[in-house]
């Protein structure tokens, strides 16, 4: 896990999993970079793979000591989670807790028309396995 401090910022990446003891750690080791200067905690979840109840806990214990006697609430973003980690936030409620910041095959916009994210990832793979076929035909 990396953990950096910029301005009001801390940004941790490098999260493999969120269970057990590493949820255990991780709680230790963000709870060290708490300040009270502190506007915002970023966690890119991208390598994340794995989330279980210690780790669920980990992020609400961050969301609380962060937040404890503060006038104005610490943002906490969780960016880029794998999609069996969206979902558990998701089945869990969490989502309403944290901003969830998907990935960006996931949040193209849709509503002017264009293809969804997901769409569009399926379409060029699509693209990718016709080019595939032609050239070797």
């Amino acid at each position: 896990m990396e953990i950096q401090r910029q301005n009001g910022t801390l940004v941790v990446a490098e999260v493999k999993e969120l269970k057990g003891a590493a949820a255990r750690h991780f709680r230790e080791e963000i709870g060290a970079w708490l300040t009270p200067d502190l506007q915002r905690i970023e966690i890119d979840l991208s390598q994340t793979v794995e989330v279980d109840s210690c780790g669920l806990a980990a992020l609400v214990s961050m969301y609380e000591s962060a937040n404890k006697r503060r006038a104005v609430p610490v943002t906490i973003r969780l960016v880029h989670p794998q999609p069996v980690v969206q979902q558990v936030l998701e089945l869990t409620r969490l989502h309403h807790l944290f901003e969830i910041v998907p990935p960006d095959w996931e949040s193209a916009p849709d509503a002017s028309g264009a293809t969804s994210g997901a769409q569009a990832f399926v379409n060029e793979a699509a693209g990718q396995a016709k080019t595939l076929t032609d050239l070797t035909s």
